[in-house]
């Protein structure tokens, strides 16, 4: 099986935009004199501006590739080095110390376009840099750290699910089509398929085997991630995660499988009109969504874990074990690639359970399919039609269907929702992301960060710091591209002396749950657009967050503790004093718009439940307000944020949709 692979797509620069970005590159990743390889190897040797173009190819929106180019001439025009440094000479001819130091003026700028202009450069670079093996020999930070790379192929691995192909324009029938695999669609298509409804089931994605999850950080985030792992947010404040793969977020989220909070089940049913999430029908899907997936609380938590468990622990704090879908976890170093998918199948993710069951009951399954629109005709729902990648020839499908059910993810279904002309003022609006950030510690041992269970602890100290609303603390496998994305930047040097120390640093993640919301768009070509700014308020959270993190870090016995703010806020854990340092140095870096690194990893929202049309996208058994036939089943239906990782109440939802669908026929 083929993957789509970033080798494929190549951005055509001018030559002064290739000479700015070559620059840049060199001086964000500058070959030092020094005897230490990782230093003395910067990113022109190791072939870095050719992989960024290829990276800006594949950005799938004409405008941001567009935007990118824009990027690269403003700051490679002379205008740009005498508004920054006083020196009317272009980016590229500049001394490498200047170079350095207008980016540094970018980086820290009271003007906000800079300052986002310089992420967008700085991840690019980055992720080019450190997520790749270099043209030959092993990586110079790799071996610095004790990063093993990508392991060894498993004997015996999980094998990609049988699926369709189509080489040429066709037209095929069913009762249900299910627009995406992941915890919302392969749960309708398991349960819809296993009850005996003729489904399809269409992936935009790739379907992946073992020999496919390379564990090569750069290809598996270009070929399962939701347009390669390029996503952000239009003020380009936030990366945004999202799986685009059979089996979607379920096969390279974390494994926590936690249940809705019953304050937040009851606050969902007050603001949505709804009875069903406090009632004893979603608590029965919960539970049959969780024997199928095997979820416990039998994994041993990593040292990362350890180090965030004592801490809590220290403090006095709440901790507690997290239950995670998975069956004979290897744990260790293979499941710190996990987020890469789970290559002995112990993850169970759709791919290995609902959507198993569904082609094992007949269901079809449709990959690299990309689902233009939805038929519609006299308000009622009729199929879809689609365009299918079969090697470098695309070929038209046109899917007619008794059902059609919308599983696209909370930025895919508004956006496919609004291209195919339905009628709702609330597509798209109401976007949540649990903005994500963290604080790292540097331990006197070795935490080895990339090793070790997903997440198995987590705490709830301050997750209710007003009405509901705060913040939780969990951890995450720290590999390359996670560091290339998220640290701070104080400059070409102390950014590689933070990567240095990886193999001691240890990480609290903070999650926040938002109150405040975004909007997902489409531009006139149909792709999506997602506008979000982290309110005034969520950045309230965020900041009580971050000290809570720093707090338990340095419980666990850390000696420096580091934000992922540009610069990053750094002391040194002695004494009483270090706690009012590094909030002053965090409040007047501050904590929104480009001033600090968050992630989405949860898209929530964008197409909610409701029993009022004027406030909802559908009813609570996911059926449109407003073309009959027509259902979602993902993330979009959320009526606000959940504040735990999402995957079981989508699971749950979508397991309520599909019996629904059944019982209504």
């Amino acid at each position: 099986m083929r993957l789509r692979s970033y080798l494929l797509h190549v951005a055509t620069l001018s030559d002064s935009e290739r000479q700015t970005l070559t620059a840049v590159c060199d001086a964000l990743v500058p070959a030092y004199d020094d005897e230490r390889p990782f230093f003395a190897t910067g990113a022109l040797a190791a072939g870095v501006p050719e992989r960024v173009e290829r990276l800006v190819g594949m950005l799938t929106d004409p405008h941001d590739r567009a935007r990118l180019r824009l990027l690269l001439r403003v700051l490679g025009s002379r205008l740009a080095s005498l508004v920054s440094i006083r020196r009317p000479s272009r980016f590229h001819g500049l001394p490498p110390e200047q170079r350095e130091r207008l980016l540094a003026t970018w980086a820290e700028s009271s003007w906000r376009l800079p300052r986002t202009g310089f992420q967008a450069l700085k991840r690019l670079v980055h992720v080019a840099y450190y997520c790749w093996p270099p043209r030959s020999g092993p990586h110079p930070a790799w071996p610095l750290v004790g990063y093993p790379g990508p392991l060894p192929q498993p004997e015996h691995g999980v094998a990609p699910l049988a699926a369709q192909t189509v080489d040429h324009d066709a037209t095929i029938d069913c009762d249900v089509v299910v627009i995406g695999s992941g915890a919302g669609g392969g749960v309708v298509a398991g349960v819809l398929a296993d009850l005996g409804r003729d489904v399809v089931i269409l992936e935009q994605g790739p379907n992946p085997g073992a020999a496919d999850m390379t564990q090569v950080e750069g290809d598996m985030l270009a070929s399962l991630y939701l347009e390669h792992g390029l996503l952000m947010t239009q003020s380009g404040s936030m990366p945004v995660l999202a799986g685009s793969c059979v089996g979607g977020g379920t096969l390279i989220n974390y494994t926590t499988s936690l249940p809705l909070p019953d304050a937040i089940r009851q606050s969902w049913d007050a603001s949505s009109g709804l009875d069903l999430f406090s009632g004893s029908t979603f608590v029965e899907a919960v539970e049959r969504v969780s024997a199928r997936l095997d979820v416990n609380r039998l994994s041993s938590p990593g040292i990362r874990d350890q180090l965030l468990e004592q801490g809590c622990e220290r403090l006095g704090w709440h901790v507690d074990a997290i239950p995670r879908n998975v069956t004979n976890c290897l744990e260790g170093a293979e499941c710190g690639f996990c987020g890469y998918g789970c290559r002995h199948g112990a993850k169970n993710s759709t791919a290995v359970t609902y959507l198993a069951d569904a082609v094992a009951c007949g269901a079809r399954l449709y990959p690299h399919c990309t689902v233009e629109r939805i038929v519609i005709e006299a308000g009622v729902a009729t199929g879809v039609r689609a365009t299918v990648q079969h090697g470098d020839r695309p070929a038209s499908l046109t899917v007619r269907a008794k059902r059609v059910v919308v599983a696209a993810g909370s930025i895919g279904t508004p956006a496919l929702l609004l291209r195919s002309g339905v009628s709702n003022a609330n597509i798209g609006r109401n976007l949540y992301l649990h903005p994500a950030t963290a604080m790292t510690g540097v331990f006197n041992e070795r935490v080895d960060p990339w090793t070790g269970s997903l997440q198995t602890r987590y705490s709830d100290e301050m997750g209710n710091l007003d009405a509901g609303f705060g913040t939780r603390f969990e951890t995450a496998p720290v590999q390359f591209a996670l560091v290339a994305s998220g640290f701070g930047w104080g400059g070409s040097r102390a950014y590689r002396e933070d990567v240095a120390k990886l193999g001691n640093m240890g990480l609290v993640g903070v999650l926040l749950r938002d109150r405040f919301t975004g909007r997902v768009k489409v531009t006139r070509s149909g792709h999506p657009k997602v506008h979000y700014d982290l309110s005034p308020y969520d950045a309230r959270h965020a900041r009580a967050g971050l000290m809570g993190a720093a707090k338990i870090l340095a419980a666990a016995g850390a000696k420096e503790i580091t934000s992922l703010h540009t610069p990053p806020a750094r002391v040194t854990v002695r004494g009483d004093a270090w706690e009012d340092e590094l909030q002053a140095a965090m409040d007047a870096r501050g904590y929104r718009r480009s001033r600090m690194s968050y992630v989405s990893f949860h898209q929530m929202g964008t197409a909610a439940m409701g029993r009022d049309r004027r406030k909802a996208v559908v009813d609570e058994h996911g059926a449109s307000h407003d073309v009959r036939h027509l259902y979602v089943a993902d993330a979009s239906t959320f009526p606000a944020s959940s504040g735990v990782n999402p995957m079981l109440t989508i699971m749950a939802i979508a397991d309520h949709v599909a019996r629904r669908i059944h019982d209504r026929w």
